[in-house]
């Protein structure tokens, strides 16, 4: 695999490469990774969960169109990936990475929700916030 074989990569830039295909999700495990910049290609699918292992790591991925949430309509970021990766650059956008899903998901912790006697869908990695149990939202997807 890529971890295996490239144990103390530091940097992969294959920005503006006309990459096509999915994100290879080998890539999360790459643990020294600072810098990964998979900006302006025309990949599709969803962002692999994985990448959320890269905490330190700058993590680009904007000019890619057709990436998308688990379904073919949504464009959600893995929660991880928005909240562990201070450095991705989708982390501000409200769309990819609602600032209340992160919220959401410091109670959880905080709060011993896997405790809890019901917990659907909280800190799902790709689960809109509003569809957790007990959380409502408005049209706009507010709390």
């Amino acid at each position: 695999s890529v971890a295996t074989n490239t144990p103390y990569l530091q940097v992969l830039d294959l920005s503006n490469n006309f990459l096509t295909g999915n994100i290879p999700p080998e890539i999360g495990g790459l643990f020294r990774l600072e810098m990964l910049d998979l900006t302006n290609n025309t990949l599709t699918g969803s962002i692999p969960s994985v990448l959320g292992a890269l905490a330190s790591a700058a993590v680009l991925v904007q000019g890619n169109g057709m990436i998308r949430g688990p379904t073919k309509n949504e464009t959600i970021a893995p929660l991880s990936l928005c909240s562990n990766v201070p450095k991705f650059d989708l982390s501000g956008d409200s769309i990819w990475c609602p600032p209340e899903r992160n919220v959401l998901r410091a109670f959880y912790n905080d709060a011993k929700g896997q405790e809890w006697t019901i917990s659907t869908g909280w800190v799902d990695e790709f689960n809109n916030h509003c569809e957790w149990y007990g959380v409502e939202c408005n049209e706009v997807g507010k709390i």
